[in-house]
């Protein structure tokens, strides 16, 4: 299979808005390895904590 610079791009980012969507760890694992043997690390696995804010100004 031949990946282009413009399909790695693509598969990164993909691979990077799954695993900040996602709250299952193992998933997350999945997708952070996916990543690293590409070259890139994610930044919820170089700071190694994951913040879920709540936005809402209805308290």
């Amino acid at each position: 299979m031949n990946i282009n610079d413009n399909d790695k791009a693509i598969i990164e980012q993909a691979l990077k808005a799954a695993a900040a969507n996602t709250t299952d760890y193992q998933e997350i694992y999945q997708y952070e390895s996916v990543l690293e043997k590409m070259g890139k690390k994610s930044k919820a696995q170089t700071d190694g904590f994951r913040y879920d804010y709540d936005d809402s100004s209805n308290v």
